[in-house]
């Protein structure tokens, strides 16, 4: 019964198919088709007794036995089998929850058994937190450098802890309802901001249908005949894989659609919270790309062409569920804003209703074939129900249409009371007036004849909305907006009682809405703060304008110039993933030649600063900004000149296109800049008057050269400043270089180790005494000595940076109290001693830690206070000192780090780069068991990390430290024996992380562990053998791990595993070390 499930390695097969090492020829059970691919997720499936009994029976009798016979060979490695003991510590079971707090101590009452299993709920709640954002993070990490496979990868496990722990939850809390003790407390539940990061993570993926057609691809690829035996035994798992796959497309599109997989999100989210109309808006609009895309995919096939036509239909299969995933979230978002009560939250956007009318418009274009003709009816008739939907919602009046609002029948107002229908507008106007008035006690709304209330309050009550911000400016001038749009629909006559107004008294003046009032409430949205969704709310104000002017009731009143760069404007401070393009897409209508309205250099300078803005997420930011203006360019080319029609690109436009190659940091974006620089110069020359560089234009230049990464960008930046000062020195006062240029200019310096030339700019810096703009800061000398430690020259560089450090200390101990030294100098200071090798390096940056430590931790000095970045240098020092009680002193150091932590200092926060060099001084160490005092203190890391400490995660090198000082132990049988097992427990710690993956240095540093520390056997051949195969899958066969595998293994094995995977030049597979 224990072996009727393989839980080795990867393969999560029964035992009859299992081709792990350990579990050859054990065929006891047949194959279960439904058996989980994954085995992690297998393990938590399976009767809590079970993995007891499997943990019991096969892990704890190994650990129990002598670890002589395990690394003889005589009981095989615990590694090969699981669940391991970290699933067991990291699962939700339970057995792991109650049954264990009674084994341990049988003495606990009741009363205390239950308060440690509500502490335990807690911690698992703040795991799963800390976890998930981490996934988040390193899948927002991924996506900045283009590595979509770990931002696939990332966000795939961040979506699979969210679903445990909805899944743990209602279990748990299902179990504490019908438990009676009451000390036990409610599990938590995930907030709804959680929801929606996963939900922007997994939107944010690249499209899945195009990752489709290359696994499709993949899989026509005919298999290698020469392939042996051995290496088709490593790759018979992910080949069964593929052909599973492979069989169905259409299921393959609907397991990786990141729309359906954000969509499923939202159906849990939606079992617990409700969610915001943005929400569904942002899946509506990935729901609709996915119909575009499918549709695009589409061709004028041949009919003989039985392949291009199945596929064919699988994407307009795939186009149809997808428009109608997104009118059922359509329709669930008008569910929601009516059972909220109309709520502005759950308001549906313009956005959504025009997406799913674009998708079913064009599937009844596509759709044209006779026998299609019910589909292509079903689309126009959707198309037709969702323009009715929307002029429903968006309609003011909703008592003229027949239904109760319990409002005042005037459209559901934010702020306004509900009797507004009821009040004259002198009361409506005295109400804003002092709701305002409580937010800004001096403000006043002057009116002198109160009977000719008009428009002209209103908006100048909407601008003065605008002018205070607060939090309910938006809202407030929105719900002005409606009440005028409400009273002058109210008082449009019909023709039956026009003869009796004629003769009745005249009718007060109503404050009708104009375009003013428009761009007054669009800059109300625009300012007001605290408000996650501006952009969608300035959209539907020209939305509803649309509305009002096709019913007629404010004809003639059009949104102008102003109005969509105000939208623009909300887009590109939104921070919205894709509100560049949104913004961008708004100024593509405005340029259409079926507008009235003309863009103008606000409207490209504010959308091409939105890409600017989204720069260092996007890579293509630059690219884009630079199309737009030169699209700017040619349109004013094009028009002669005529800035009426289209207007000329100023120096405002260049320095937004610079700042995004600035901010983007690609590579290349240096000499972008330059080119620009030269056709701004060149256009200035030929009468573009208001196209000259400034100084932000150098500016933002240097730092594109400073972030490129290009030989010779100090140079080119030092020239561009000398370009400045010559320039200024003729007069030209706009290119007067500042602060900030000559900063630059250092770290470009700093960044190629030129110590002499930023020494010799410092030099010049402290000469132009006169000049307030260029004076010195600590960034200037921290430059200078961050130079002074990369420069080549360690003897010299250590002694120009302490005289350095001394003449700052002298010029202030001499009165010149202007400037001091700050942390980033000693810390600066401090890495030029740890990285000159000098043999004096540990006594004077100990030194420095101390003087530190006095002035700014016990002195009170926050100027001087010392950060984890002056710990981890000292720390680091003291690692490559060769002293004898390094570790000693490290773990002192690393103490202290605690303790002032505890005390409140959060700037000398412990993070998991202090404890990866104290674990790594360890590991070099020549003490006694310092596997066991590794492993410790990685444990000791974990428990700060679980405890709330997020800089301390560990990371693969602090598993690797560890693994290395189980690796070089000492020749003592016993301590061999405890480093083998905290190598194995360690190595499978590392394998089932939840955050991480082992690197090639792990298993090459593992291989080296069991050869030293496991005796030649065949249950050693065989541990090996699955190791190398697995590594081998992962791509992070390196030359360690091959070194390694040639001194480990017995003649014969290594050939064998390699016999048959070469090319005719003796190379091996470019995927085995693909991810090296």
């Amino acid at each position: 019964t224990l072996h009727l499930i393989c839980l080795h390695g990867p393969c999560s097969t029964m035992a009859t198919d299992c081709r792990c090492a350990t579990m050859k020829g054990e065929k006891t059970a047949t194959t279960n088709p439904k058996a989980p691919r994954n085995h992690k997720k297998m393990r938590q499936r399976l009767p809590s007794i079970v993995l007891s009994v499997c943990f019991f029976a096969h892990v704890g009798s190994a650990l129990l036995a002598s670890p002589t016979a395990i690394r003889s060979g005589a009981f095989p490695n615990p590694l090969a089998f699981a669940p391991s003991i970290t699933t067991l510590k990291k699962s939700q079971l339970p057995f792991h929850h109650r049954a264990s707090s009674i084994y341990l101590s049988s003495a606990i009452s009741a009363d205390e058994t239950a308060q440690k299993v509500a502490a335990d709920d807690t911690k698992h709640y703040n795991s799963h937190a800390t976890t998930l954002s981490t996934h988040l993070k390193d899948a927002s990490l991924a996506q900045l450098n283009n590595d979509v496979v770990t931002q696939q990868r990332e966000m795939e496990y961040a979506e699979q802890v969210l679903v445990q722990w909805v899944e743990e939850y209602r279990g748990r809390n299902s179990h504490s309802s019908d438990s009676s003790d009451s000390l036990v407390e409610q599990p938590e539940l995930p907030d709804a901001q959680l929801f929606n990061d996963v939900i922007e993570g997994l939107l944010a993926l690249p499209s899945s249908f195009a990752i489709v057609d290359d696994e499709n691809d993949n899989e026509k690829s005919p298999p290698n005949e020469d392939v042996e035996n051995d290496t088709q035994e490593m790759n018979d798992e992910i080949r069964r894989q593929l052909l599973r796959k492979g069989k169905s497309r259409e299921h393959l599109q609907s397991e990786n659609n990141k729309s359906d997989r954000a969509t499923h999100i939202l159906d849990l989210m939606e079992s617990f919270h409700e969610p915001t109309g943005s929400i569904y808006d942002t899946i509506i609009a990935s729901h609709g790309e996915d119909v575009l895309q499918c549709l695009s995919y589409l061709s004028t096939g041949q009919d003989g062409d039985d392949e291009l036509n199945s596929k064919e239909s699988l994407y307009h299969q795939q186009a149809w569920k997808s428009a109608k995933s997104a009118l059922q979230l359509l329709n669930r978002s008008e569910e929601l804003y009516q059972e909220t009560g109309q709520s502005s939250s759950q308001l549906p956007s313009i956005a959504s209703y025009v997406t799913a009318m674009d998708v079913w418009k064009a599937l009844a274009v596509v759709t044209e074939e006779d026998d299609e003709k019910k589909k292509r009816d079903e689309a126009l008739e959707v198309v037709r129900n969702l323009r009715q939907r929307r002029l429903k919602v968006y309609t003011l009046d909703r008592d003229a249409a027949g239904e109760n609002n319990n409002r005042g029948g005037s459209g559901g107002y934010n702020i306004l009371p509900q009797e507004v229908a009821t009040m004259t507008v002198e009361e409506v106007l005295d109400f804003t007036t002092n709701l305002l008035s409580e937010s800004v006690p001096e403000y006043q709304l002057k009116i002198e004849d109160t009977s000719k209330i008009g428009t002209w309050h209103f908006n100048q009550l909407i601008f003065d909305l605008a002018k205070y911000p607060q939090s309910f400016s938006g809202s407030l001038a929105q719900d002005l907006l409606d009440y005028m749009v409400y009273m002058v629909k109210k008082s449009s006559p019909s023709k039956r009682r026009r003869r009796r107004l004629k003769q009745s008294a005249p009718h007060p003046n109503i404050p009708k809405p104009n375009a003013e009032t428009i761009n007054g409430v669009l800059k109300a949205w625009m300012v007001t703060p605290d408000y996650s969704d501006v952009a969608r709310r300035a959209e539907a104000v020209l939305a509803k304008l649309a509305i009002w002017q096709s019913e007629g009731i404010l004809w003639g009143v059009s949104a102008d110039t102003i109005s969509y760069n105000t939208c623009i404007n909300c887009w590109k401070e939104s921070g919205i993933t894709g509100a560049a393009q949104r913004a961008t897409d708004i100024l593509r209508l405005m340029e259409d030649a079926s507008t009235t309205i003309t863009p103008d250099v606000i409207s490209y300078t504010t959308c091409i600063g939105a890409w600017a803005d989204c720069s260092s997420r996007d890579p293509s930011a630059g690219g884009c900004a630079e199309e737009l203006l030169m699209r700017m360019y040619n349109r004013n080319k094009d028009a002669a000149g005529d800035e009426s029609v289209a207007p000329r690109p100023t120096t405002r436009c260049f320095n937004a296109v610079l700042l995004a190659f600035a901010n983007g940091r690609q590579s290349g974006s240096g000499k972008r800049a330059m080119e620009l620089l030269r056709f701004m110069e060149r256009l200035n020359s030929e009468g573009y008057a208001d196209l000259s560089p400034d100084r932000y234009t150098f500016n933002i230049i240097m730092k594109a050269l400073l972030c490129c990464g290009e030989r010779g960008a100090s140079q080119k930046a030092n020239q561009l400043l000398e370009r400045m000062e010559d320039s200024y020195s003729k007069g030209n006062s706009s290119m007067k270089p500042d602060l900030i240029t000559y900063n630059t200019v250092l770290d470009a310096f700093s960044k190629e180790g030129d110590a002499k030339s930023a020494e010799r700019l410092l030099e010049k810096m402290l000469n132009n005494r006169g000049d307030d703009m260029a004076k010195p800061n600590s960034h200037s000398y921290t430059a200078v000595l961050t130079a002074w430690s990369r420069s080549e020259d360690k003897a010299m560089s250590v002694r120009r940076a302490q005289a350095l450090f001394d003449d700052i200390e002298g010029r202030y101990a001499a009165g010149e109290t202007d400037f001091r030294a700050e942390t980033s100098v000693y810390n600066a200071l401090i890495n030029c001693w740890a990285k000159s090798g000098d043999r004096t390096a540990l006594y004077h940056v100990t030194q420095i830690l101390s003087l530190m430590e006095e002035l700014g931790l016990k002195g009170g000095d926050s100027d001087v206070q010392p950060n984890s970045r002056t710990y981890c240098s000292v720390l680091d020092t003291l690692a490559n000192s060769k002293k004898h009680k390094a570790h000693a002193e490290s773990l002192e150091i690393l103490q202290r780090m605690e303790d002032y932590y505890s005390e409140g200092y959060d700037s000398v926060r412990p993070c998991a780069r202090a404890y990866s060099i104290v674990l790594s001084t360890i590991a070099r160490s020549r003490r006694k068991n310092k596997a066991l005092e590794a492993q410790e203190l990685l444990h000791r890391m974990e428990s700060e990390y679980i405890g709330g400490n997020s800089a301390c995660r560990p990371n693969v090198y602090s598993y690797n430290a560890v693994l290395n000082a189980a690796a070089f132990c000492g020749r003592d049988e016993r301590e061999q024996e405890e480093a083998f097992k905290v190598a194995c427990l360690t190595f499978d710690e590392l394998r089932m992380s939840d955050y991480l993956q082992p690197s090639h240095v792990s298993y090459g540093t593992f291989l080296k562990a069991i050869k030293k520390l496991m005796q030649e056997s065949d249950v050693r051949d065989n541990l090996v053998k699955g190791l190398f195969r697995k590594c081998c899958r992962e791509g992070l066969a390196s030359d360690f791990v091959l070194k390694e595998m040639a001194d480990l293994s017995t003649p014969g094995l290594y050939q064998s595993l390699l016999e048959g995977v070469t090319n005719e030049y003796g190379n091996l597979p470019k995927s085995w070390s693909a991810n090296v």
